[in-house]
């Protein structure tokens, strides 16, 4: 089970310390091609999902999630009813099923480098405004959204991809 717990992130080694954990959980989701055979990164194994999928959603979703909390930033929050994301992660996993795996990889290295820019900038009196969450159907604040969505949202898919490899996880603190 992913440890879901809110941490303050109002000091500079808060911060740090998220980052060394999402750096560390996207480390060990990249090794993964390690474990599964190149000729089935191709083929659906996590619930539909190629190994290749998913490093395909979450490179795209990291993106989509950076844009959700901006908008929330502006005080902006946007329901999507659960249905039309079930529908959009559904097309998503025909979408990125081929996605060249190395692709996926770069792609994720590039965009480190301006998430944990954006995660130490972010303003403490702007971490109360909301962030509506599709998976749980409820609005987060910003604090907690950058939580779930750069660091839990993560760890699920690494635990959901350990869990049909046979991998046991290495640091309890990544499950």
């Amino acid at each position: 089970m992913i440890d879901q717990t809110y941490r303050y992130l109002d000091t500079e080694a808060d911060r740090q310390r998220l980052l060394a954990d999402i750096r560390e959980v996207r480390h060990t989701v990249v090794q993964m091609i390690e474990h599964v055979p190149e000729d089935q990164w191709y083929e659906p194994r996590y619930h539909g999902w190629s190994l290749a999928g998913m490093l395909g959603h979450l490179q795209f979703m990291d993106s989509a999630n950076l844009l959700l909390i901006k908008v929330g930033l502006l005080g902006i929050s946007i329901p999507i009813p659960t249905q039309t994301l079930n529908s959009f992660n559904n097309f998503l996993s025909r979408v990125f099923q081929k996605r060249i795996v190395k692709t996926s990889i770069q792609g994720i290295q590039r965009r480190e480098v301006p998430l944990e820019e954006f995660i130490m900038n972010l303003p403490i009196d702007k971490f109360t405004r909301q962030v509506f969450y599709p998976p749980m159907g409820k609005n987060l604040t910003v604090e907690q959204a950058v939580q779930v969505l750069f660091l839990h949202h993560w760890q699920e898919h690494l635990q959901t991809m350990q869990e049909v490899e046979g991998i046991q996880p290495r640091d309890s603190s990544l499950n």
